[in-house]
């Protein structure tokens, strides 16, 4: 009955996944939920429950901001709405009766319930399920999308894998992780996870599905040549709520990491490194090892143009992270971080270089035939 094409969205380095996904909410023609699940163990024994009311009590478990927002302060949905005081709540037992309603009468196949489950959640909102055509999948992380497809074998599905400058793809979440919360979250494997997702991510993705791309730049810069070229090529209406970011109608001002207020579209965005996590050999290495990203979706090489093909020598943000991880040794005794140093550290010199860039075509940037301004 329900007929329609999905879209797996799959984040860069801080590379506005979220912001993205809030400009698709309320889309009469779009189904999707708030935010992403992780596609985790959690998740598979979730969707694994034969009976279908029990599944759905589980969802409201595992996602009980889905719900009632104030419960989910990091991304500051208690703190929505114009003036910042606003939440958003969804009654879970219509959610509950809708989805197995939606199910009873399907092939109760994995793929098939988490599209009632979002089918469920739409219709809990008030909205008309019958008018959706594009299933919105926020699978966030490449190795969780890996997880989704390779175990849920979606049909008729495609992948958009939204990016930003791969050198402000490596700055930003280094410098945020690094400072929020004493790093107490960012360690050489989290630093090694964003060196691999600007390197291989658009690689990895398309081993798995047909991928497309999305610059975060374009978001702001072509904001409305963007989404109407989107809009165009999975055939959907260009509607009004597609010109702010919102999360059940209510205006995102974006997660706590980033310490700003953000809102919406910004026409002045601009590209920043943060050299002082950088040597300036890093930058150049950065830079030449992701030279065919930069060509391809119209990058500025932002620093001289010079071959170095491996850094053996410690990144700067190397250090960092090492000093990082010392520190929180002594304050809470993280020994397995402090013993993945030189895993990790060796793990970069012999994945992350020259020799092991793969030799493939890129994908299609969505709004790529925009004339670019800057």
């Amino acid at each position: 009955r329900y007929l329609m094409k999905t879209l797996l969205l799959v984040a860069g380095g801080r590379g506005g996944s979220d912001f993205f996904q809030g400009l698709l909410d309320g889309h009469s023609q779009i189904l999707s939920l708030p935010q992403y699940t992780p596609i985790d163990n959690d998740f598979f024994q979730m969707i694994n429950l034969k009976d279908s009311k029990k599944l759905a009590k589980n969802f409201i478990h595992l996602y009980p901001e889905f719900f009632n927002s104030r419960i989910n302060k990091f991304e500051r949905w208690n703190k929505l709405g114009k003036n910042k005081n606003s939440f958003f709540s969804v009654d879970k037992k219509k959610f509950i009766k809708n989805y197995t309603q939606l199910i009873q009468n399907q092939k109760k196949t994995e793929f098939n319930k988490i599209k009632c489950l979002h089918l469920a959640y739409s219709k809990a909102k008030g909205e008309d399920i019958k008018k959706k055509k594009l299933l919105f999948i926020h699978t966030h992380l490449v190795s969780w999308t890996k997880n989704f497809v390779k175990k849920i074998n979606p049909p008729n599905t495609e992948i958009i894998h939204i990016i930003r400058h791969p050198l402000a793809s490596l700055s930003s979440p280094i410098k945020n992780w690094l400072n929020f919360e004493n790093g107490n979250s960012f360690f050489p494997k989290d630093l090694y996870f964003q060196l691999d997702l600007v390197f291989n991510g658009i690689y990895d993705l398309m081993l798995l599905r047909k991928v497309k791309i999305i610059q975060y730049e374009n978001l702001h810069w072509n904001f409305k040549k963007t989404i109407g070229d989107f809009c165009k090529i999975y055939n959907i209406k260009y509607e009004k709520c597609l010109n702010k970011s919102t999360k059940n109608g209510l205006i995102w001002w974006g997660d706590v990491v980033s310490k700003k207020w953000l809102l919406g579209v910004n026409k002045n965005f601009k590209i920043i490194i943060d050299k002082k996590y950088f040597f300036a050999k890093d930058l150049i290495f950065f830079q030449f090892i992701n030279s065919r990203i930069i060509k391809k979706y119209n990058y500025k090489k932002l620093f001289l143009d010079k071959k170095i093909l491996v850094n053996i020598l410690p990144l700067k943000c190397e250090l960092l992270v090492w000093k990082n991880t010392l520190k929180h040794l002594f304050l809470g005794f993280r020994w397995k971080h402090f013993l993945s140093i030189p895993y990790f550290y060796f793990l970069r010199i012999i994945c992350i270089n020259a020799y092991m860039l793969p030799n493939k075509k890129l994908p299609y940037c969505i709004g790529s035939k925009i004339k670019k301004k800057r």
